[in-house]
């Protein structure tokens, strides 16, 4: 061998032995090869305990963010293969699928576009705007495209589970919580059609041989059984109340989202409808082509409602597991979209970071803390992007108060239940279902408990501390604007600094949450009279409804008596002190109180009896002023009285109603003051709730100001 040769055989010797040293080293540096000596104690060792603690496992496993891991994200392998066939071209092709998603929805092809979008999703999973952005165009832009209910409903499902699956894709991420939580609070609480998508809602929680309605017929007639189904109503009768809607033929927009079953064969005829291909909880047999009444696997992509595991932090937040047997289920009661919403806000909180806190360990209103400072670990915690922390922070006790407003606008408030009357017969008096259960107060009571815990977890509720941070801050004007770490290294200006800042924030806080005025009405909702009140004033409002004007006239006059003395006991619900402040108690007041007052315009025969009254009292000043309401006015009068159009008897009886107290027909708000000395509903509030309800006067009544007859005040 020449020295050519041999020089091209040593090369050739080295390449390799670089190539294996490469190789092994890379092998070791991703910690597929344990260090050497990397777990020994010596200290001779340091350098190689060092290097085991930096190999890429190790650092994935302290930081918790590779694909393999459960905790992390669940893997796919044929995603993974997938993108690494694809080598350097993925993003192009991202690019064409997204634009031709679009495509495909422009032509309403919403199969083929669902394909494209799964497909986006499976090759960029751990980016998590085309899963947020995805969903979301499904959930309300494609959804809002069907003509059907249960076609909407289904695309508002399929929007939820394809962001609960890039949850389980991406476990890291507290904005694709919010926004699966926000999804089952938005299109299940105010969106259109809300009634029918809360029917199927339930029926996606009940087991299969609940609602199967081969359950509900004699088997040899095929007639109602009816004692199934009064099983059925008495488990069920959140669903079946919205399912048949409220009596009479109100054509409002609320009512005409009314399903309207008035019967039970529309009830049995529904859930026939929606029987077999509605997306639910639990397992369908395949072989038999039968549902189960087991719980679905919890990671199927099919089951619905999507909730999140079991946390230490939420025990009594709903997860896969739970029993949704009926509404009067022991964890969690009736099973609205709100409570699951509940579940996924509370879950989204364990990825965002703590609050700051006092030397004490007190949480202390402040701002975001940048990482390493408060405890936020940039390997545990993520700032989320939207909205601001302290808002992202109220969403569970937001949800938990929709609950019980929803509760209250469906008519349960105690256990006094609900009477089904005209579906069973022998049952002259009908069957009273819901009973037992205080289903408003129940809820108020939880929203009240979580919104005074949140208070106090992120400091919104400082109580007597806030004197203390005022003491502490001394006067701000001799502060620094932003002390340097040398300033702040004096341990009195830190404190002055930090009280300061934190009475800033606390004051911040407050304001953009609304957190003050949600507390006290949570506190003011949870007390038994508020609920009797409610529960009044919302039978006079169906009383109104279907057209029964002088029952609802007692109601709403009983109602408002009631809801007076909630408001004394609470003045804090009814009026804020300063700089809290919400309009939304005086609001419903008046809102209450004008609804009153119409009906007693339209309706009521003591208010044109005092209309006479004051005119009589007029005709001493005014001889020729005539009654304007006279007896038998149809038979008796030859033509229009023109001292008296129909614009001024009109404004008279509004005058009656507005300013006369003390009468048996007054509104207990007339003529008197609120506790603090002020009127118990501003002006500007009347007359924007007036101006929204169309009740709007110009005209005035001509009669005298003085010898008016007792208990009558002048305008």
């Amino acid at each position: 061998m020449n020295s050519l040769q041999r020089a091209a055989t040593i090369r050739k010797g080295l390449y390799f032995a670089a190539i294996v040293v490469l190789f092994t080293v890379s092998m070791v540096w991703r910690g597929m090869i344990p260090v050497p000596l990397g777990t020994s104690t010596a200290r001779a060792a340091q350098p190689f305990r060092w290097a085991n603690d930096h190999t890429i496992q190790s650092q994935a496993q302290r930081l918790e963010v590779w694909e393999l891991d459960p905790n992390e994200s669940e893997a796919d392998i044929s995603g993974s293969a997938l993108r690494l066939a694809l080598t350097g071209s993925r993003g192009i092709v991202v690019t064409g699928l997204w634009l031709s998603a679009i495509e495909k929805q422009k032509r309403n092809d919403f199969h083929e576009f669902e394909k494209r979008v799964q497909a986006v999703t499976k090759l960029q999973p751990n980016f998590i705007t085309p899963w947020i952005f995805q969903s979301w165009n499904i959930t309300y832009n494609v959804s809002v495209e069907m003509q059907g209910s249960g076609d909407m409903y289904y695309y508002i499902v399929r929007g939820i589970q394809l962001l609960a699956e890039g949850e389980r894709r991406n476990k890291r991420s507290p904005d694709m919580r919010y926004q699966i939580a926000f999804y089952y609070q938005n299109k299940f609480g105010v969106s259109d059609q809300v009634e029918t998508l809360r029917c199927l809602y339930d029926l996606s929680c009940m087991p299969p041989s609940e609602r199967d309605p081969e359950n509900l017929l004699d088997q040899t007639t095929k007639e109602i059984n009816y004692e199934a189904f009064r099983r059925f109503c008495t488990h069920h009768p959140h669903f079946v109340r919205r399912l048949r809607g409220d009596e009479g033929t109100n054509l409002d927009k609320h009512a005409k989202e009314k399903l309207r079953a008035p019967n039970p064969e529309d009830v049995i005829r529904f859930l026939r409808k929606n029987y077999e291909d509605l997306p639910c909880r639990y397992r369908k047999d395949l072989v038999k082509d039968k549902w189960t009444d087991e719980l679905a696997d919890p990671s199927s992509t099919v089951v619905f409602p999507v909730l999140p595991p079991q946390f230490n932090e939420g025990p009594n937040e709903a997860h896969p597991a739970i029993a949704t047997l009926d509404d009067f289920a022991p964890t969690v009661g009736y099973f609205s979209a709100y409570k699951a919403a509940r579940a996924w806000f509370s879950y989204s909180l364990l990825l965002v970071p703590p609050p700051l806190k006092d030397d004490q360990g007190n949480p202390i209103p402040g701002p975001t803390p940048p990482p390493g400072v408060g405890g936020y670990d940039p390997a545990k915690h993520r700032v989320p992007r939207l909205p601001m922390l302290i808002i992202f922070r109220q969403g569970a006790p937001r949800a938990q108060s929709y609950q019980a407003e929803l509760e209250q606008k469906e008519g349960w408030f105690d256990a006094e239940g609900w009477r089904i009357e005209g579906w069973f017969p022998g049952q002259s008096r009908g069957v009273v279902v819901g009973a037992g259960r205080e289903w408003s107060l129940d809820e108020w009571r939880q929203a009240a408990q979580m919104w005074q815990r949140h208070g106090t977890d992120y400091a919104l509720s400082l109580g007597d501390r806030y004197a203390r941070l005022q003491a502490e801050a001394g006067n701000p004007n001799t502060l620094p604007p932003n002390p340097t770490p040398d300033q702040l290294a004096d341990e009195n200006l830190r404190k002055r600094y930090m009280a300061n800042n934190a009475i800033r924030y606390y004051h911040s806080n407050r304001s953009v949450t609304n957190f003050a005025y949600f507390l006290a009405s949570a506190q003011a909702e949870e007390m038994p009279m508020t609920i009797q009140a409610r529960k009044k004033l919302w039978q006079a409002d169906q009383a109104r409804k279907i057209g029964e004007p002088l029952k609802a006239i007692r109601l709403y006059k009983e109602g408002l008596d009631q809801w007076k003395q909630v408001l004394i006991t609470k003045p804090s619900f009814h009026r804020l002190p300063p700089p809290d402040h919400s309009d939304r108690v005086e609001e419903e007041t008046f809102e209450y109180e004008l609804a009153y007052q119409r009906l007693l315009v339209e309706h009521d025969e003591r208010v044109r009896d005092r209309a006479n009254l004051i005119a009589h009292t007029a005709n001493g000043v005014i001889p020729f002023l005539s009654v304007p309401f006279p007896k038998g006015d149809a038979t008796q009068r030859s033509g229009p009285d023109p001292l008296w159009p129909t614009v001024n008897r009109e404004e008279l009886k509004w005058f009656v109603v507005e300013n006369v107290a003390g009468a048996d027909f007054s509104s207990p708000f007339v003529r008197t003051l609120a506790p603090d000395g002020s009127p118990w509903v501003r002006e500007d509030i009347k007359e924007a709730i007036r101006i929204r309800q169309g009740v709007s006067r110009t005209a005035k009544v001509p009669m005298a100001q003085s010898n008016l007859p007792s208990g009558q005040a002048t305008p």
